[in-house]
């Protein structure tokens, strides 16, 4: 068996995170209609307006506008 001290497992996770690319921001998109949570898209967090597309909602049986939740 092999131990790993508690140094030796801050060291490697010191590294595994600075390799990392700096994460996008998640943005929930809400059926306007039912107001359901349909979708998940991934954002730039340097983005100043919000997201609003149509697209299926499988609640309503349809396509609705969805706009992306605060």
């Amino acid at each position: 068996m092999i131990f790993l001290t508690i140094a030796a497992i801050f060291d490697k996770v010191i590294k595994a995170s600075e390799m990392r690319k700096p994460m996008k921001n998640k943005a929930v998109l809400v059926c306007q209609e039912c107001l359901s949570r349909n979708y998940e898209i991934k954002k730039k967090p340097n983005a100043a307006t919000r997201f609003s597309i149509t697209k299926f909602c499988k609640k309503c049986n349809k396509h609705t506008l969805h706009k992306e939740s605060k």
